[in-house]
């Protein structure tokens, strides 16, 4: 499901805009931060990372300045949709040890605890060129894969997206070789989305339905 990140870098200055400031989510585990221009190095370092971005970019390394660009389009989302990314990090310092979510050999960053992934939503073309949707999409760093925190990540990330936004829908491309991606989907409840051809390389598409989602009541904590 989108452990890939595939979104184009739109280049342009941005501050963190009171609407973002508004959808701070926390999970059992983890702090969802929306992205800001103090994440720039943490983000920058996640995103560079050879396993990370071999999924994200097509192994391609990214520059500051793209970096820059992502964080500033997730603003403008924030601002007008009232979506975009958010930084993961551990909910509690009994995290951030050895044997935990952070990592003590890592510098510190602004939030006190190690940047763990990223998780969000964004536009996109729907399959076949079809209408605009809204795909959900995560990465994590290698070393916290296997862990459950992409379902983690992205449930709280969908409740966000059906509960404060009232979102319809929302959609995930599943690449045809990442089973890890299919098995997070399932655990979500996202199903196959029938209105449209594979993608391309034999990617298929699955979805979360709005209705769906609060028959089943999977409710977040968006913090002030």
């Amino acid at each position: 499901m989108s452990e890939p990140l595939r979104t184009s870098a739109v280049l342009g200055p941005g501050s963190e805009t009171p609407r973002a400031r508004n959808a701070v989510l926390r999970t059992g585990r983890l702090v969802l931060h929306p992205v800001a221009m103090s994440d720039h190095r943490a983000l920058h370092t996640h995103w560079t990372g050879p396993l990370v971005r071999r999924h994200l970019f097509g192994d391609q390394v990214i520059s500051p300045v793209q970096v820059t660009g992502i964080i500033a389009a997730s603003q403008r989302d924030f601002a007008i949709e009232g979506y975009g990314l958010w930084a993961l990090r551990p909910s509690a310092p009994g995290l951030s040890g050895p044997h935990g979510l952070g990592d003590p050999h890592r510098l510190s960053e602004p939030h006190g605890t190690r940047l763990v992934g990223v998780a969000g939503l964004r536009r996109h073309d729907g399959p076949a060129g079809g209408a605009v949707d809204v795909e959900i999409l995560y990465s994590l760093e290698p070393d916290r894969w296997g862990q459950g925190l992409a379902v983690e990540a992205s449930r709280a990330v969908l409740g966000y997206a059906f509960e404060v936004v009232g979102l319809r829908r929302i959609t995930a491309e599943i690449d045809v070789s990442s089973a890890s991606s299919a098995a997070v989907a399932e655990q979500l409840g996202m199903r196959p989305w029938h209105e449209g051809s594979d993608g391309p390389d034999g990617a298929s598409y699955v979805a979360a339905e709005r209705t769906h989602w609060l028959r089943s009541r999977r409710g977040i904590d968006a913090v002030p």
